[in-house]
């Protein structure tokens, strides 16, 4: 299918939590249980031999080598044992998975559950390079904690998030990233919960200040458009010009260059 080489979110129900009634923020999700063994396992192509190709004591990578090949009921069992083990990727797969009904039982309420998951399990590996490089922790999964303008989070909305440097914040965060930005699409498209536009853009608004080019993109057009934000075309100029130094292609936006939708000078 494809699905690593290219941006997911696509399709499809009743509420899961009400995202402006308060919500612990010290309570951890549960890690869901690995579905069982499909009858189909058996005959599934047997993965390579070698072990740089395939570790065969990783399920993430076999579930990857068997989604490739499209066997997906295979595939889906092995992202659920990660997703069962804590794996960020693992979680945010087997969301996709159950978004989709992708070799499993559609189910988009389990899905966003999944991908609240997987956001607080990043925000976790996040938190532990944090405990070596000594910065201050990561503020709480905004998966668990109340949406709403009070929320620890809403701060992460008026500056870029402080992360260290080093390789398990590059993976910590592209894996945060992904989680928070297919939040944002379920609140937008309404999969598994209600939709709302001020909740999809809270979490959009963190995708594009971890660095994500589409939700860098998407934010610039609501602000442009006044959805789920009031509208803003500096504001918009400012996401959409952080895309574009990023390689977006941006079609006729000349105009974001403006002087006139520059940053005001810091003082």
């Amino acid at each position: 299918m494809g699905l690593f080489k290219s941006r997911l979110s696509h399709p499809p129900a009743p509420p899961l939590f009400n995202p402006t009634s308060p919500q612990p923020t010290t309570s951890l999700l549960p890690l869901p249980p690995p579905l069982p063994p499909p009858p189909t396992l058996s005959s599934a192509p047997p993965i390579p031999n070698d072990a740089s190709v395939v570790d065969p004591n990783d399920p993430l990578q076999i579930a990857i080598f068997y989604h490739e090949l499209n066997v997906l009921e295979v595939a889906t069992y092995y992202f659920s044992v990660a997703a069962a083990r804590g794996h960020p990727v693992g979680l945010f797969m087997y969301a996709m998975s159950m978004r989709h009904g992708w070799g499993c039982g559609k189910d988009e309420e389990g899905a966003v559950r999944l991908l609240q998951k997987a956001a607080e399990t990043a925000v976790m590996d996040l938190n532990q390079e944090l405990d070596t490089t000594q910065h201050h922790h990561l503020a709480p999964s905004p998966t668990t904690t109340p949406i709403s303008p009070t929320s620890p989070l809403q701060q992460q909305q008026q500056q870029q998030l402080a992360f260290p440097s080093g390789p398990l914040k590059t993976i910590a965060t592209a894996e945060l990233t992904l989680a928070i930005y297919e939040l944002a699409m379920s609140f937008k498209q309404g999969w598994g919960v209600p939709k709302s536009k001020t909740t999809s853009t809270y979490y959009m608004t963190i995708a594009a200040q971890l660095g994500d080019v589409d939700a860098q993109q998407e934010l610039g057009e609501c602000y442009l458009r006044g959805d789920g934000v009031k509208r803003d075309k500096k504001m918009a100029a400012k996401w959409f010009r952080e895309a574009e130094r990023q390689g977006a292609h941006m079609v006729s936006m000349q105009w974001i260059w403006k002087e006139k939708y520059d940053p005001e000078p810091k003082t």
